[in-house]
């Protein structure tokens, strides 16, 4: 008679299989990683639609129209997700071929309009997209792509000023954007990446360093970027549009207390903050589920990241780069995205706000977001099984 553990299958996601084939460790990272984004998006969709109802009549919209622009963008996401799980794998190596130009399109042609050298009508009728989120995200799998292969190479030297001198060049450019916190998320998700490369730290510690320099030096060198910083820095004594809002931020978040005032309750989003369903939500959130529902949302996005960091370990032990430096990126870079949108809106940085991940009501940022998580997901049941022989 055969020996019982020949017979014994695990689940493992929706499949069965054999216990021989069973991974080193934990055989449930990829479901538990869907439940972690399907618990934020869920919650995300209700403080969205919460948020973003008042603002929508306002500008004369039916109350739900931001909320089905978020589903509309997230079906796309969905169905694009589905492409990239099935997508073969150089073929997904090389994406950033097609997403890192129409980023590079999209930073430009936001600067041009920042800068008020683009006609405004020039883009009416066309979705507002954030070329800075689409740069980060286009950045990080160009550089998953290309680390691995000059590792050994001579060129290598010359690869590493190149870059520095493109990202500086980025920055300065998302700075100059009036997206103060992108640049701060594209230099530090940079940072991640060569590390996650197996770069020196102190390099890392350099590049830092110089991008923060630069970031602000811009900020100190003019006059607009000022105002903003001091109405961010003091918002109780500037009697200034950006001072406004942040003391309106401080003030929901205050409110909010321990238990908060329940979902939908809020006052301070009825019109007393600019943005409040996008780059400030995070005072709407806090105000209405309190400090116990930033708790849990802090610990959904903690554990996000852990899955990302363990997603990464094993696929450095499997001896596949470009998995490693892409799930700890993109883990890194939702997280932190979210961190600064926090602290942003509670004036903890005197930056103008950004994107809170599966929370504010912006479709594009939402659909990068999704997309993110579907390379995520798609890695975790790579290195869950221990193989991925397929390299096609």
């Amino acid at each position: 008679m055969l020996m019982r553990e020949e017979y014994t299958k695990d689940y493992d996601d929706f499949t069965l299989r054999d216990y021989q084939d069973q991974e080193l460790s934990g055989s449930l990272s990829p479901f538990t990683f869907l439940c972690v984004v399907a618990i934020l998006t869920l919650f995300g969709l209700i403080m969205a639609y919460s948020a973003s109802y008042d603002a929508a009549l306002r500008e004369g919209y039916a109350h739900y129209h931001y909320l089905l622009e978020m589903v509309t963008y997230g079906f796309f996401a969905l169905i694009s997700s589905l492409v990239l799980f099935f997508m073969p794998r150089k073929k997904l190596e090389k994406l950033f071929y097609f997403t890192f130009p129409l980023s590079l399109l999209l930073l430009l042609i936001n600067l041009l309009s920042s800068l008020s050298l683009l006609d405004e009508s020039f883009l009416s009728g066309f979705p507002s997209l954030n070329g800075s989120d689409a740069m980060v995200f286009s950045t990080v799998l160009m550089l998953s792509f290309l680390l691995p292969r000059i590792k050994e190479k001579e060129g290598r030297g010359y690869f590493y000023v190149l870059f520095f001198i493109f990202s500086l060049l980025m920055t300065a450019i998302m700075v100059f954007s009036f997206n103060f916190c992108y640049a701060i998320l594209f230099f530090f998700t940079c940072a991640v990446t060569f590390y996650s490369a197996g770069l020196d730290k102190k390099y890392v510690f350099f590049y830092l360093l110089f991008n923060l320099t630069l970031t602000v030096f811009i900020i100190l060198s003019s006059p607009r970027y000022m105002d903003t910083l001091f109405s961010r820095l003091m918002p109780y004594y500037l009697d200034t549009r950006d001072a406004l809002s942040a003391s309106n931020c401080l003030s929901a978040i205050a409110e909010g207390g321990i238990f908060g005032k329940g979902i939908g309750a809020s006052y301070y989003k009825l019109g007393q903050i600019e943005g409040v369903e996008d780059e400030y939500i995070f005072a709407v959130v806090a105000e209405e589920s309190g400090l116990l529902g930033i708790m849990m949302i802090l610990l959904f996005f903690f554990l996000f990241l852990f899955l990302g960091i363990r997603c990464a370990h094993r696929s450095r032990k499997l001896g596949d780069d470009y998995i490693t430096e892409v799930s700890l990126s993109f883990s890194f870079l939702i997280v932190f995205k979210a961190i600064l949108s926090m602290l942003a809106a509670s004036a903890v940085i005197p930056a103008s706000g950004i994107e809170m991940p599966f929370f504010s009501a912006d479709g594009f940022s939402y659909f990068l977001t999704i997309i993110e998580c579907a390379f995520l997901y798609r890695f975790m049941h790579i290195t869950g099984r221990g193989y991925e022989k397929v390299r096609d």
